[in-house]
């Protein structure tokens, strides 16, 4: 009898790990999408792509980590738009999202959230590491494109 529960137990513990990926449906969010800055004429950001991350799957018995959404950004610049690429965003309080940049001569905190049911709101902090330069802040609404 010991001898075939440990046969059993054994069966068991190769077909978890042999196992696929468990998922649950996630519901999508408002901010996903594409979006446009609703001054055609801004010196700030331009466009935004925004997408919520699904982070309930569980592998190999536990939850996988990652950034909860990620947001692409382009910058106002001449000729074209200044790509900002792709950056993780962590949810906050309040319905935000929060991510940073890294850009080596400023470091910016981007927080992102609907404002009502139709725009989307990006509010940028900008520290220069220069401390000849006056950091700055930005606040923009975009509708989608």
């Amino acid at each position: 009898m010991k001898r075939h529960l440990t046969t059993i137990a054994a069966a068991l513990l190769g077909l978890a790990a042999s196992a696929p990926a468990a998922s649950a449906l996630c519901a999508a969010s408002p901010m996903d999408g594409a979006w446009r800055n609703v001054n055609p004429d801004t010196r700030s950001i331009t466009k935004v792509e925004f997408s919520t991350v699904c982070n309930d799957v569980i592998h190999n018995g536990r939850p996988a980590s990652g950034p909860d959404a990620r947001i692409h950004l382009w910058g106002s610049c001449s000729p074209s738009d200044c790509d900002w690429g792709t950056i993780g965003s962590e949810r906050v309080d309040d319905g935000w999202f929060y991510a940073f940049k890294d850009d080596g001569f400023a470091k910016r905190h981007i927080y992102t959230r609907m404002a009502g049911s139709d725009r989307l709101r990006v509010f940028i902090r900008t520290d220069f590491t220069d401390p000849g330069r006056e950091d700055y802040e930005s606040d923009n609404y975009f509708v989608r494109r």
